[in-house]
Parts: C-alpha cells; sequence; structure tokens
C-alpha cells in the first residue's frame, strides 16, 4: 500500500507520536470517569489484562469477540510495518532503529503504540476508533472506503487499552459499534421531533386506527367492532386486505348456513324413501303367496319401471348436487389461499421484524458530535 493509500506519512506521524492522556484523566481500574461518558453512549468497558499484550487483545475482542489471538495479531501487524517499511520508519520514536523497533514489537508483552494500530487498521480494512476521558474520539481509517467496520477501543490511565462494547453485551461475539456524526442542528431537531413525536403519536395511531375501522364496518357492513379490530390488527391495519377477510369470513358463515340445508340431504331422503318403497314391494310380494305369478311379474315390472324412473331422476339431482359441492369446494380452496396468504403476510411481517432487530442489534451507532480523523 502506497503512502497516498493509507493516509499518507501524516497518518502514520499523528499516529507514530503516542500520546498520553493528561494525568488525573481517569482514575484507575474500573474507568472511572471514562466508565461514567461511555455509559451516556450505551456502551461499557471490556477490560483485558494489562499484560503489554492489552492493545491486541482489545482489538481482538472487538474483531472476533475474544482476545486469544492476541499474539497472531500482533505478529501480522509487524509483518505489515516491515512490508510497508517506507510508511512507518521516518515516524519511529526516540531515534530508536526501525529493525530494532519492529523486533522488540513483535515480542508478547510488549507495549505497542499508535503505530500499530494505523498498520493494524490498514491491514484488515476496517477503522480503530479510541475513545478517551473527557476527549473527543479519534478515529483510525485504515481505508478510504466508506461504510467500512469499525472497532471501538478505549484508551485510559496512562498505557492501557480495553475493549469497548454495548452495556449490555457480554457475549462472546464480535463487537459491531459505528460512530454516527451529529450536528447541534440535527441535536436540536432530534428532540423537537421526540416531544412532538411523545405528545402526538398516541392520538394520531387512535385517530388512524379508529378511521379504518370505521372503512371496513362501511365497506362490509359488518356490525361487530372487536372482530374488525381484531382483523385489521391481523392485517397489519391494511384496511383492503381487512375488508376482503371480512368479507370471507360472512360469505364461509353463509355457505355453512346453506349447507344444512344442503340438497345432498334431500337426495339422501329421496334415496332412503325409494329403498323403503322397494322394501314394502318386496315385503308386500313375499307376503301374499296367494297371489297370480302374472300379477307378481307385474308388480316386479312396475318395480323395474319405478326403480328406472327413480334412476332417471337421480342424475338431474347428482348433476344439481355436483354442481353445488363444486361451487363449495371453490369457496373453501378461496379461502384456503386467503389464509394461506395471511399466514405468509404475518410471517413476512415477522421476519422483516426479526431482521430489523437483528441489524439493530447487530450494530450500535455511537452518537459523536466531533471525531479527529487520523
Amino acid at each position: 500500500m502506497s503512502r497516498k493509500q493509507g493516509g499518507g506519512p501524516r497518518a502514520a506521524s499523528a499516529a507514530g507520536r503516542h500520546r498520553r492522556p493528561q494525568a488525573g484523566t481517569a482514575s484507575g481500574p474500573g474507568g472511572g470517569g471514562l466508565a461514567v461518558q461511555l455509559r451516556a453512549l450505551g456502551l461499557k468497558l471490556r477490560e483485558v489484562p494489562g499484560d503489554g499484550n492489552c492493545l491486541f487483545r482489545a482489538l481482538g475482542d472487538q474483531l472476533e469477540g475474544h482476545s486469544r489471538n492476541h499474539l497472531r495479531h500482533r505478529q501480522e501487524t509487524v509483518d505489515y510495518m516491515i512490508k510497508w517499511r517506507e510508511d512507518f520508519e521516518p515516524f519511529v520514536e526516540d531515534d530508536v532503529p526501525f529493525d530494532k523497533h519492529v523486533t522488540n514489537l513483535a515480542k508478547p508483552g510488549t507495549f505497542a503504540g499508535n503505530d500499530a494500530i494505523v498498520a493494524f487498521a490498514r491491514n484488515n480494512q476496517l477503522n480503530v476508533v479510541i475513545h478517551q476521558p473527557n476527549a473527543p474520539l479519534w478515529q483510525i481509517r485504515g481505508t478510504d472506503k466508506n461504510n467500512v467496520r469499525e472497532l471501538h477501543i478505549a484508551y485510559r490511565y496512562r498505557e492501557h487499552y480495553d475493549s469497548v462494547r454495548r452495556i449490555n453485551d457480554d457475549s462472546e461475539a464480535p463487537a459491531y459499534l459505528q460512530m454516527e456524526m451529529l450536528c447541534k442542528n440535527d441535536s436540536n431537531k432530534r428532540e423537537e421531533a421526540k416531544l412532538w413525536k411523545g405528545e402526538f403519536e398516541a392520538d394520531e395511531i387512535e385517530g388512524e386506527t379508529e378511521d379504518a375501522v370505521q372503512k371496513v364496518l362501511k365497506a362490509t357492513g359488518c356490525s361487530d367492532t372487536d372482530l374488525v379490530r381484531h382483523i385489521l390488527d391481523v392485517e397489519d391495519y391494511n384496511v383492503e386486505s381487512a375488508i376482503f377477510a371480512v368479507i370471507q369470513m360472512n360469505e364461509v358463515e353463509r355457505i355453512s348456513a346453506e349447507e344444512q340445508h344442503d340438497p345432498q340431504s334431500e337426495v339422501q331422503e329421496s334415496c332412503s324413501r325409494t329403498l323403503s318403497e322397494e322394501n314394502r314391494y318386496g315385503s308386500r310380494i313375499s307376503g301374499n303367496q296367494s297371489l297370480h305369478q302374472g300379477e307378481i311379474g307385474n308388480n316386479t315390472g312396475q318395480a323395474r319401471n319405478n326403480d328406472k324412473n327413480q334412476a332417471g331422476r337421480n342424475p338431474k339431482v347428482s348433476k344439481k348436487q355436483k354442481k353445488e359441492q363444486q361451487r363449495l369446494e371453490k369457496k373453501k380452496r378461496q379461502e384456503e389461499r386467503h389464509r394461506q396468504k395471511v399466514l405468509a403476510s404475518k410471517n413476512d411481517r415477522a421476519d422483516s421484524s426479526r431482521r430489523e432487530t437483528d441489524s439493530s442489534s447487530h450494530v450500535t451507532l455511537v452518537k459523536t458530535m466531533e471525531a479527529l480523523n487520523i
């Protein structure tokens, strides 16, 4: 990477001069004033051991969710500095030869300064944000790209770095924090909007809900307000979808009422009557042994004619019944499709809500009025 690509020698120069906070700006272990400062942003310190590896431990916790790979991060940073020697050599402090500087830096337990942060940020193509007590945020840019990942670390009580986490984040997952730059006008507008929202949002939502209820009642002729409110809630207050759902529900109820007087039952009754008549014919024939054979034949023929006439009438009834059955099945299929549509819509909304929740919990915005870019 050229000097221009990484922010040039000025970036390495500013980072290479390891600036220590003034005495008294932090109050020892626990973070003191810095902990309070972070809490106001919804953040907290995740402390790492002060064993000389704290910088790479803190960066590792941000990047991977733990600090166990700090030695690998150290070696990769040193290798990057050696590869881009021309970017770092002019800014080694205390007139220490560059080779000796990187040799010492490669040893576990050796304190690393801002030049190592610059190298780490460039090597991983991300930005590192440094929180300090009573000071603007420092942002060390490892790339010129926008919307890149940020690692947030804290620098406190002279020569120690810790990881910065969301206030409720106790996981071993990578940290995802992102700076959000605000200006005073934006801040004022946000506060005004918040006040307005707090005063009028409830009334506005209630008014919109009641308006939607009345529209559905009027369009469907339904008089059950609670039912309409429930359907609107299921349909995410989409008035057209709610109207369709109420109409479908009314249609299902109508079909159910018709099924109680289904023509099929009439056909079954007719068939039952025919069987009873045939049984009576059989009983009379078997019970009267004195009848002439011809009369028996006539009765039998008449029974056959009755059967044929009944069979001739049955196709008409079956055709009518079949048509009615097809209509009922069509309605049921429409109802099922609508039910599946409602379920799919609810699932989509739930998935969308989960994605939004996951996204909002995945990246936490760190609001700040100013930051120093290195």
